[in-house]
């Protein structure tokens, strides 16, 4: 079996080329010689290119989905972890340029529509802790009871969006990214009418 640091090792020393570079233009050789290891030393971990990206790729998305998990799971309220788990997960991106870098040159790994989606084991990971968020939310009589299955979709499709119209940005907006972030949360729990009616 080989060893996970040795894998991981691979894994942050590729990351960078196929985000700088892209898929294509990247190299097992490029990546071999950051190693100072051999391409056949290499092959004994990836069977190609392709495959190594794959890795690479999830490995990046676990990393992500890691960092919000630590930013979160000691919060108890369910609106605040609500809050604090799109922020995290938009933060995450923002500050990591080689993540930024890799969904920009590959849009297929980070899709808007879950159709079309090649990776979706992870990008379920976060509508599951979202959808669970919701459901002690309901259970804690925080939130209202309402489909949290179809809830936790919406609320993924619109974190989707900042991402992805974040990443359009020559020029990272931090400030309309935060507004955009706060304008969510109010229509969120808030809502668009001044006064709610009762349904």
């Amino acid at each position: 079996m080989r060893p996970r640091m040795e894998e991981e090792r691979i894994y942050e020393a590729a990351i960078p080329f196929f985000a700088k570079f892209g898929y294509k233009k990247t190299t097992l050789e490029d990546i071999a010689g950051a190693l100072d290891m051999s391409n056949t030393n290499l092959y004994s971990y990836a069977k190609s290119k392709q495959a190594l990206y794959k890795d690479c790729v999830s490995y990046a998305l676990d990393r992500w989905h890691n960092f919000v998990l630590a930013e979160t799971e000691d919060i108890e309220d369910p609106k605040e972890k609500l809050l604090m788990t799109f922020r995290s997960a938009v933060g995450y991106i923002a500050g990591n340029e080689d993540m930024s870098a890799l969904i920009k040159n590959d849009p297929s790994i980070f899709p808007m529509y879950p159709d079309v989606d090649p990776l979706n084991e992870f990008t379920q990971w976060p509508i599951q802790y979202v959808r669970q968020i919701m459901v002690d939310g309901i259970e804690s009589g925080a939130f209202r009871a309402i489909n949290v299955d179809v809830a936790a979709t919406m609320l993924f499709g619109w974190y989707k969006y900042i991402i992805l119209s974040s990443l359009e940005m020559k020029d990272l907006d931090r400030k309309l990214l935060k507004e955009t972030l706060t304008t969510m949360s109010t229509l969120l729990f808030d809502g668009l009418l001044l006064v709610p009616e009762d349904n």
